[in-house]
């Protein structure tokens, strides 16, 4: 049932996802879903070193898309999880499904003992009517680039992040050195409750919103990620060529890129 002519109409969306193995790995432990019909954007990240990472990814991504999609439709219904009364629809199913994800990746994990402790990082991104909705558990990020300036929307949940929180001054040195750099303290299937955190702000008309995990943020910086995203309006083009850069690096890790531009 379409919408009266004299209420706001959400702005049209223009989305486009890649996803590569990278240079150093065979199997793609990545995941990523563009649901612009239902205005959802997901990249999940399996958890290297754990089992059936790949399956972890997807479950992510499917469990996430298919609660939003039914809860969307029919919010009445009751709620797995508690809701948050002073958030959106849009972020409470988030949230929720995000909760919902890690549940299933619980239980599938328990009921196969190749999965056991199969795991995934992820982030989401709903986009409503006037403001926008950004959900994440472990180390894959969200950026916005507005009026050419790229700004990070999600802190990481991990070791590093702590250790920056405490320590600001870090060098790059001392950053590349440090350890544990890549240890998340987040992460779906890793326990019985994972407590998301969530970004809720209003949008602009042709904001561009990167969700990538950290086999892109990890070898190309910020600076060039934005430079990248400047030079082109093309966002397919665009998201190749951040693909591109990262294999350009080495290629370490599996990397995928979502872009989601507000028409």
């Amino acid at each position: 049932m379409s919408q009266p002519a004299d209420l706001p109409q959400p702005p049209p969306l223009a989305a486009c996802g890649y996803t590569h193995p990278g240079c150093k790995r065979d199997d793609n432990e990545d995941a990523f879903g563009c649901y612009t019909d239902e205005r959802l954007f997901v990249v999940a990240d399996g958890i290297g070193g754990r089992s059936a990472g790949e399956v972890a990814s997807r479950m992510a991504v499917d469990e996430l898309e298919r609660f939003f999609r039914s809860y969307h439709a029919d919010p009445r219904q009751s709620w797995p999880f508690p809701v948050d009364r002073k958030l959106s629809l849009g972020a409470n199913l988030l949230r929720v499904g995000i909760q919902v994800a890690n549940r299933e990746i619980r239980s599938a994990a328990a009921a196969n003992p190749n999965r056991h402790r199969m795991g995934s990082t992820l982030v989401s991104l709903a986009v409503g009517d006037s403001q926008l909705a950004i959900c994440h558990v472990g180390d894959a990020r969200a950026y916005r680039l507005r009026d050419g300036t790229l700004k990070r929307l999600t802190r990481d949940h991990s070791v590093l992040e702590e250790m920056l929180a405490a320590r600001p001054n870090m060098t790059q040195e001392e950053i590349a050195a440090f350890a544990h750099k890549s240890v998340v303290t987040k992460a779906l299937g890793s326990k019985d409750q994972v407590d998301p955190t969530l970004y809720v702000n209003t949008f602009e008309r042709g904001d561009l919103y990167l969700l990538c995990c950290d086999g892109l943020w990890g070898p190309v910086s910020d600076e060039s990620t934005c430079a990248i995203l400047t030079a082109t309006t093309d966002i397919e083009e665009a998201c190749q060529r951040l693909i591109d850069a990262a294999n350009d690096a080495g290629g370490p890790d599996n990397v995928t890129a979502v872009l989601v531009r507000i028409e």
